[in-house]
């Protein structure tokens, strides 16, 4: 969603959503868990989005024409990852997609005939896609401080029992995090002989990373990701 937000040129439209969205309380609704929309209303975000602070759709397309954008999403039945082009009339949904996470969300959603979930978990940091397809000089922004690593969370072991009748999709939820740490240790090496990389990451884990967020967490990360992004450009002046 803020990458979208980001090539519409709208500048904090999605501070102004998330904020929105964690303040009128029909978003993250605990009550809601075991419902059809699960913790997180997809729904109510689409809503949000098409009627109170529309993206500029035209000026987004604008944006990509001639360039290559993927949203990951990963496979419902084999767990591999999708790296899926957005095309007129099918980005929102590309966004919803990548947004779905099982037991929090409604779980998945169909796109292009395959049903897919959050892409985060096939692969949250796509750094070897990028440096497959060619890329010399990659930029990765990260939502965890740089060296972060992370453990398999109590809703990942809940998903592995969940889908324990689906192999790979079992197996994703169990070692999902071991990929994301291998990728957290490529990125200090800063290249590879074919490509270089650097990024930029908070300097203390977000205040929005959970659950129980409120406007000002995300006010807060919004000026501290700021403050981050300009102290990476004052290190590595744009040629």
């Amino acid at each position: 969603m803020a990458l979208t937000s980001y090539l519409s040129g709208q500048r904090k439209h999605f501070i102004n959503v998330a904020s929105q969205l964690v303040e009128d309380g029909e978003f993250i609704r605990f009550t809601s868990a075991f419902s059809e929309e699960g913790l997180m209303n997809l729904a109510h975000l689409a809503h949000v989005v098409r009627s109170s602070d529309p993206i500029d759709w035209a000026a987004a397309y604008t944006a990509i024409e001639s360039k290559c954008v993927f949203i990951v999403a990963a496979d419902c039945e084999t767990g591999e990852p999708h790296y899926l082009q957005p095309e007129k009339g099918n980005w929102m949904r590309l966004v919803l997609a990548s947004c779905t996470l099982p037991l929090v969300t409604r779980g998945r959603i169909q796109v292009g005939g395959r049903w897919v979930f959050d892409g985060g978990y096939a692969d949250a940091i796509p750094l070897n896609r990028a440096v497959e397809d060619g890329h010399q000089r990659i930029l990765v922004v990260r939502t965890r401080p740089s060296g972060t690593k992370i453990e398999q969370g109590t809703l990942d072991w809940l998903a592995s029992y969940w889908f324990r009748n689906n192999e790979a999709i079992a197996k994703l939820f169990e070692s999902s995090h071991e990929q994301y740490n291998s990728v957290v240790d490529q990125l200090r090496a800063e290249g590879n002989g074919t490509a270089t990389w650097s990024e930029i990451a908070p300097y203390t884990p977000l205040l929005s990373d959970g659950y129980s967020v409120t406007a000002s967490d995300v006010r807060a990360d919004y000026r501290h990701g700021m403050e981050a992004g300009l102290d990476w450009l004052a290190r590595n002046p744009i040629d």
